[in-house]
């Protein structure tokens, strides 16, 4: 879905929902500005949601993306370093006409393991923040 919201290299609309802006709407977040001065395909990239724990040295990370939406090479690449830092890193998909969501969590690998793939709803999906949030504090 964000790659449909690209023309001409310029981002159109929001990675996350779609919703159409205007250069003057998206000022800095649209990463063109830095992209130009880096070298080849290399390019900025926004996170959707970040989580730290400063206590347990603990950081979710998530990244949402409509329904079915791909997720580039470039991300995954990303996503994989996270994960080696110790970073935990779900993708979630969604919500879908029925209100669903699926979340899956990433591997050092940059990808995820099928059988860990769960379809929720967004209060489960909440809970399942707050579990990780516990969980760290119980560390």
């Amino acid at each position: 879905m964000a790659r449909a919201n690209v023309a001409e290299g310029k981002l159109r609309g929001c990675p996350t929902c779609g919703t159409k802006v205007s250069d003057v709407d998206l000022a800095l977040r649209d990463f063109d500005w830095v992209n130009r001065a880096l070298p080849g395909k290399v390019g900025g990239m926004d996170l959707d949601f970040v989580l730290s724990q400063a206590n347990s040295g603990r950081t979710l990370i998530i990244e949402m993306k409509p329904p079915g939406a791909f997720i580039s090479m470039g991300a995954r690449l990303t996503f994989k370093v996270f994960v080696k830092m110790g970073c935990d890193v779900w993708v979630v998909w969604g919500p879908d006409k029925d209100g669903a969501v699926v979340r899956a969590r990433m591997r050092t690998s940059g990808d995820w393991d099928v059988d860990d793939v769960d379809t929720m709803d967004v209060d489960v999906l909440a809970e399942d923040i707050a579990a990780w949030w516990a969980s760290g504090l119980a560390q």
